[in-house]
This record gives C-alpha cells, structure tokens and sequence, in this order.
C-alpha cells in the first residue's frame, strides 16, 4: 500500500502527455514531461512579483533587465496560460523535463596531442575558471586528484557535491580528463590542468535544474562553461540565461552527433553567442552556428579509474574550452570575444596544432 502510495505522489508531480506551450511566441504542441511549476520572466523583482502573484516564488536567473522566477502550480500548463496574460509577465512556461543528449562516440582513431609544449613553459591555464555541467564526477581519480577545485555543486539535489551517484555518471570525469588531467607523469596530459574547475552535476534536464546549473556557475565565477550535450527541444527560458550570460563568459556546447544541419532555435548549440564545436567526422552536425570544427578522438579519464579513448563532439568541445582557457590566461584583460577570434585564427593557421 505505502509502495502504490509513493507511486501516486510522484505520478502527481511529473506527467507525460502532448501537450501545446508558447515558445520563441510560436506554439509547440510535444509529449512533454510537465512538472508542477512554472517558469516566469518579468521585469519585477522578487518581492514585487510575489506581492503580484500573493504565493511563494523562487529567482533562479538574473538576466540583463528582466528575472527568471519559479512558481510552484497544481496545473502547471493552465496556470502558466493564465499568468502569460498578465501585463507585468513577458512569458510563463511551465517547467519541463526533457532527456539529455550526451554527444559521444566511441572511437577508434585517436587524434595526435595538440603542440602544446611551449606554451606550457608559458601558461596551463592558471587564472581561469571553467564550469562543466555535466552528470558526476569522480575527482578521485589518480590523474584528476590535486586539481584546483573552485566549486562543487549539484543541481539535481541541491547540495554541494558533485561526485558521482548513479550508474549513469560516467560522463563528467571524461570531460574533465580532457582538460584537467594532472601532469604528474601517469596517464595522460590535460590541455589546462592548472585552470580552476567549478564542477556541476546535472543528470537531469529540467529547465529550472539547467537555469540553477547556469546561475550557478556564473556566481561562481566561471570565465568558461563547457557543455558536452545539448538538449532535444531549445525552451525560451534556457535560452535567455545562456544568451545573458555570453557577453562574458564563453559557453562551449558541442555541435551534437547526428549529422544534421543546425537550425535556428533548435537546440542550445544553435545559439549564436554560445561557442559551437563540431567534429571533422561525418556523424557531426553541421552549419553556419559551427565555430570551431576538429578531429575527434582522445585518452581521457574515466569514472572506474582507468583511461579510455573518448570520441564524438562531446570530445571536441572540452578540447576547445580547454584552449580557450589557455588563450585568456596568457592575457586576461582580452574580451572573451577576442579570445574566441584569436584561438579560431590560430587552429586555422596550424590546423590540428595550437
């Protein structure tokens, strides 16, 4: 009886239908996983909104003149319908679950190591902060201990540990090998191990968990956030804190692996301020909202404590943030943007090599 009970409780919170919502002010009609609250732009602040709406609210982004706000709601969709209507909300929507596409391969050719030698004598990235959001991590790996950890953070529980709970968290630390791998002479090199990493776990995609994961790595200081998935619907309320935040921070997203064209509006990677990363390989997506196309395949940790070759775009796009961070440690007072152009210069002018 308890058993069914419980079952109950958490069909209650989370429901499966199709379901039509305003999104970009156009209407897309999806199987949505609803659960039971709404995310609210406006331009009030929290006290005043709460005055408005007479319940409890909760700020999880800060945008540029305008708030992210969550509400909790019995019926999400009516109520986020309702308070669209209202003069003093730019839009409601309610707060959605969707899968996360975790852009890897596996690979079987593994690219030759960036010349990165000189400029290691120079610089590994001290003085730069990079976020990963991405599920767990295991920090305890010989070739990830000693790394400078800035923040630990967990989106899904809302605490601060981003270590590895599920079965499924296996693919943060390979990100994080790409860039953090100590040079201690074990295993392999990272491209910026002496950077400072803001470690977020996220295995989930709701909305309001991916705007916190956000939120919370630009609190933290994040200089980079690298994103190695994407998500399969781009909801209007993630876009707007990732194109907030890009003025200046760098926000690397992988292209994705399925061969497609990138549309406009279509997943995060089809932002136009976010930092696109493809793979030469043809399992890559494609398109003009590509910045940065390289070969994949590389040795990286992995979350039992070996090493593995780890491929696709999920691969490429912490190559990339870990570049960029050695760029913009070399010379701090550059604008991200700068950065960005100078790195895309360099691997245009020696190809593979830095």
């Amino acid at each position: 009886m308890k058993i069914v009970l419980v079952a109950l409780i958490l069909m209650s919170s989370l429901f499966s239908k199709e379901v039509c919502i305003t999104n970009f002010n156009k209407q897309l009609c999806k199987d949505f996983d609803i659960l039971n609250s709404v995310i609210v732009k406006s331009s009030l602040s929290k006290k005043e909104l709460k005055d408005k709406l007479n319940k409890p609210i909760k700020q999880i982004a800060f945008l540029d003149n305008t708030n992210l706000f969550l509400v909790d709601s019995n019926d999400s969709l009516e109520y986020s319908q309702e308070l669209a209507n209202k003069e003093y909300i730019i839009y409601a929507q309610p707060n959605i679950s969707q899968t996360k596409d975790i852009n890897f391969k596996p690979t079987q050719n593994i690219t030759k190591k960036y010349k990165l030698d000189s400029i290691w004598k120079t610089t590994k990235g001290e003085g730069v902060n990079i976020a990963i959001i991405d599920d767990g991590f295991n920090l305890e790996h010989e070739d990830l201990k000693g790394l400078n950890l800035l923040f630990s953070y967990d989106a899904d529980n809302k605490s601060f540990d981003s270590s590895s709970k599920l079965k499924v968290d296996t693919h943060g630390t390979q990100v994080a090998g790409i860039i953090f791998a100590q040079h201690n002479n074990i295993g392999i090199d990272g491209i910026a191990p002496k950077a400072n990493l803001i470690a977020i776990r996220q295995t989930t995609n709701i909305t309001s968990d991916t705007i916190v994961a956000f939120t919370v790595a630009k609190k933290a200081g994040a200089d980079i956030i690298n994103c190695s998935w994407n998500s399969p619907i781009l909801l209007e309320p993630v876009y707007d804190v990732i194109k907030a935040l890009s003025h200046d921070t760098a926000i690397v997203f992988a292209a994705g692996n399925s061969h497609k064209k990138i549309l406009p509006y279509s997943t995060e990677a089809s932002i136009k301020e976010v930092v696109t990363v493809g793979a030469t390989q043809g399992y890559s997506n494609y398109g003009d909202m590509v910045d940065f196309t390289i070969l994949s395949g590389i040795m990286t940790t992995k979350q039992n404590g070996t090493y593995g070759k780890f491929g696709g775009t999920s691969a490429t796009a912490p190559i990339i943030s870990g570049l960029l961070a050695l760029k913009l440690s070399i010379d701090r007072t550059a604008s991200i943007k700068n950065v960005i152009k100078m790195l895309q210069k360099s691997l245009k002018k020696h190809k593979t090599n830095f």
